[in-house]
C-alpha cells in the first residue's frame, strides 16, 4: 500500500472514493451511500460512515477502517451543526423520506488550489472546507469560491483523468478544467483584497467555533462557540425573510434585508444582483458561494464589534451595519431571540439594544426638526 492510496490530509471520503474508483475502472468498489439509522436519522458517509461500508471498503482496498474513520467530518469537526454543511439535497425528516433524494452536499472548489494540485502533478480532490457552510473563501489561497464553470456557467462538474497528468476536476458541459481562474477576480483582487482578508478571518473563527473551540475573546468577548455559530444562523435567517406584506412569489426578491448589506467585494463581476428571500432555519446551507459570501459579510459586519469592519466592507459612508440590521428586520422575531436565554451572547444583546436606541433618538430628532420647521414655515406665513 502507498500513501497515494490513502485520503488525503483535508480530502472528503467520497473524494478519495471516486478518485478510486477512476483508478480502479476493473474493479467493483462499495457504492458510498447516505442510508437512514434504526431511529430514521440519516448517516451521510462523508460525515457519519456505516461500519459496513467501511469495513467493505477497508477490505476491498486495503486501507484501515480507522484511517477512513479519521477523516469523516464527524470526527475531524466534533461540534459540526448539519445546517452548518453546505447541501445540494439537504436531509429531510422522516416523514419526507419517500417524497425527496438522499442528502447530498454541495460542492465549491477554489481555482487556485486545482491549479496548484496540477502543477505539482497531485491529483484534484475535494477538500473539506469546500463543503462548510461557514466559508466563501479558500483559507489557504485568500480566494473566494467558485461553484461554477468560468467558461460556460455551468454548475455540472466532475473527475477526469487526462491522457498524461493528474486527475483533474472539468466541467461537465463544456469540458474545460476547472483551475481557470474567473477574469472578474483577477481584476478586482488588489482592491478588495483587504475586505476578503476581513471576511477569511471571521470565517476561520466560525470554522473553529465548529470545531467546538472558544472564539476569540478579544474580539467576542464572553461569547461561547455556540453563541457565535447561532448569533451567525439567526442573522442570515433574518436577512433572507421577505417582508410580512410579501404574499405573492413574484416579490420575493423586493426589499429583503439582505440587498442592503451586499458588498462589491464579495461579488466581483455580478452586476444588479437581487437576492431571493430563503424559507430555511440557515440560508447558508444552500446557498450559492456568492450568497453565502454576502450573507458572511453581513453577518460580520453585524456580529463583530469593531466599527472598522463595517467600514472596510461596506464603506466609510454606510452607517453602522448593525443599524441597518436592526431597522430591516423583523422586530418581533429579534425581540424572541433577545429572550432566549444564552442564545446570543451579552455582547450582542447590548449591541442590538444600544443601535435600536441610536435608531430610536434618530427618530425623535428627525421628528422635532420636521416640527421645527413646519412652525418656522407657520410663522413665515404669518408674517407674510
Amino acid at each position: 500500500m502507498t500513501s497515494h492510496d490513502e485520503p488525503r490530509a483535508d480530502e472528503l471520503l467520497t473524494s478519495w472514493h471516486a478518485r478510486q474508483r477512476r483508478s480502479r475502472r476493473g474493479r467493483t468498489l462499495p457504492e458510498p451511500k447516505a442510508v437512514r439509522n434504526r431511529k430514521g436519522d440519516w448517516r451521510h458517509p462523508d460525515i457519519h460512515p456505516t461500519k459496513a461500508w467501511l469495513r467493505a471498503t477497508a477490505e476491498s482496498l486495503d486501507v484501515p477502517a480507522i484511517r477512513l474513520v479519521q477523516h469523516s467530518l464527524a470526527k475531524q469537526y466534533p461540534a459540526l451543526p448539519l445546517d452548518f454543511l453546505v447541501w445540494q439535497h439537504p436531509p429531510c425528516p422522516t416523514e419526507y423520506a419517500g417524497l425527496t433524494p438522499a442528502p447530498r452536499l454541495g460542492v465549491s472548489w477554489c481555482s487556485r488550489c486545482l491549479a496548484e494540485d496540477f502543477a505539482t502533478g497531485q491529483p484534484a480532490h475535494i477538500r473539506h472546507q469546500w463543503v462548510m457552510a461557514a466559508s466563501g473563501f479558500c483559507h489557504r489561497h485568500r480566494w473566494p469560491l467558485e461553484d461554477r464553470c468560468n467558461a460556460c456557467g455551468s454548475q455540472k462538474w466532475r473527475f477526469a483523468a487526462p491522457a498524461r497528468g493528474p486527475l483533474r476536476m472539468i466541467c461537465g458541459s463544456c469540458w474545460q478544467p476547472l483551475e481557470r481562474a474567473a477574469a472578474p477576480t483577477l481584476d478586482a483582487e488588489k482592491d478588495i483584497r483587504a475586505c476578503w482578508d476581513q471576511m477569511i478571518a471571521f470565517e476561520q473563527q466560525l470554522i473553529n467555533a465548529i470545531k467546538g473551540r472558544m472564539p476569540d475573546q478579544f474580539r467576542f468577548n464572553f461569547t461561547s462557540a455556540s453563541q457565535l455559530l447561532n448569533e451567525v444562523r439567526d442573522v442570515c435567517n433574518l436577512l433572507t425573510r421577505g417582508p410580512l406584506t410579501d404574499d405573492y412569489w413574484v416579490c420575493k426578491t423586493r426589499n429583503i434585508a439582505l440587498n442592503d448589506f451586499v458588498c462589491d467585494a464579495m461579488t466581483p463581476g455580478y452586476v444588479g444582483r437581487q437576492f431571493y428571500s430563503i424559507e430555511a432555519v440557515n440560508p447558508l446551507t444552500t446557498a450559492s458561494p456568492v450568497l453565502r459570501r454576502c450573507l458572511l459579510a453581513a453577518a460580520c459586519g453585524i456580529i463583530d464589534p469593531n466599527p472598522r469592519i463595517s467600514t472596510a466592507l461596506f464603506g466609510s459612508e454606510a452607517p453602522p451595519a448593525i443599524e441597518i440590521f436592526v431597522a430591516g428586520v423583523d422586530h418581533s422575531v429579534v425581540d424572541h431571540f433577545l429572550a432566549a436565554t444564552g442564545r446570543w451572547s451579552p455582547p450582542f444583546i447590548q449591541e442590538i439594544q444600544t443601535a435600536r436606541q441610536c435608531r430610536a433618538r434618530r427618530a425623535t430628532l428627525g421628528r422635532l426638526k420636521a416640527n421645527v420647521s413646519a412652525l418656522n414655515r407657520v410663522f413665515a406665513e404669518v408674517q407674510v
